[in-house]
């Protein structure tokens, strides 16, 4: 399973989902805006925590739910 990073500067934070949860979708998808791909959950909170960003788990997919 993989992982992937919602970047808002706008609203300043990072989400964290796994992959294929339907609210990538809703923000237009991998590939567009601030969205990065990782293999493994430790990856997806290294780069949110460098990005200096609040970090949000996402509530829907909750990935941190094994």
């Amino acid at each position: 399973m993989g992982y992937t990073t919602y970047e808002n500067r706008n609203n300043p934070h990072v989400t964290i989902h796994k992959d294929g949860c339907n609210q990538i979708g809703k923000r237009g998808g991998v590939g567009r805006g601030m969205y990065k791909k990782h293999n493994t959950l430790q990856s997806a909170q290294e780069y949110a925590e460098r990005t200096g960003l609040t970090i949000i788990i996402c509530s829907f997919c909750n990935p941190k739910k094994k």
